[in-house]
């Protein structure tokens, strides 16, 4: 079976607007924020009906997804999609507290706990093997700061992995998270595993947080 992952759903637009573009192919998104179930199935009924078609294709997995099975917190943020498994910083670097750009100085209020929940991670490993996946076409990661264990977790499937994004810091300091994925261990990562990174993009103007588009050189 021929995939596509969205890991880290969040509203559900990624993993929808993937369903839409590719028919023939099963997306599953992954978010394991419970109020966010309702905002993703919400969504999914809009494009339905503004589009006129059935998503056939769609599946939400309300899971978290790292490089262990395993009980652990959640912590949800004022702002749903700064929310993680991992523990935002309690005190960041100055550059997003006294930034003069608002978005940017924002978020420093965004990555605030709202509450921390109890739940359990899955592996991609074993949800490939679960459901027979033979091809993944392309995953989106973003699971705010813990990307690169979601790799880790795919294991021998990694190389069934075609191509995709994940996101990093480019700077530890400048990190939300604690134990935050960094920029240098995916490039170390990515170069055992086969993977070549294609492109470093910006969020927006000066975000130090970069999307890091890859693919599998085996392919």
């Amino acid at each position: 079976m021929k995939v596509i992952f969205d890991i880290g759903a969040n509203n559900g637009l990624n993993g929808l607007a993937f369903a839409i573009l590719n028919p023939t192919t099963k997306v599953f998104s992954f978010e394991p924020n419970p109020t966010l179930k309702k905002t993703i199935l919400k969504n999914k009924k809009i494009f339905e009906k503004s589009l006129k078609i059935t998503l056939k294709n769609f599946f939400f997995i309300q899971k978290a997804v790292s490089n262990k099975k395993e009980k652990t917190f959640f912590y949800i943020t004022k702002n749903d999609a700064t929310s993680s498994l991992l523990k935002p910083k309690k005190r960041l670097n100055k550059f997003w507290t006294e930034n003069k750009d608002t978005s940017i100085k924002s978020i420093s209020s965004w990555i605030k706990v709202k509450k921390k929940i109890r739940i359990e991670t899955i592996k991609l490993k074993d949800f490939c093997k679960d459901n027979q996946i033979s091809k993944i076409s392309y995953i989106h990661c973003d699971t705010q700061g813990n990307d690169l264990k979601v790799f880790e977790g795919l294991d021998s499937y990694r190389k069934i992995v075609k191509e995709g994004v994940l996101e990093s810091a480019v700077k530890p300091k400048l990190s939300l998270y604690n134990k935050s994925t960094t920029f240098q261990n995916i490039k170390k990562k990515f170069i055992k595993w086969g993977y070549k990174i294609e492109s470093i993009n910006e969020f927006h103007k000066n975000n130090p947080e970069r999307n890091i588009y890859f693919s599998n050189k085996n392919f």
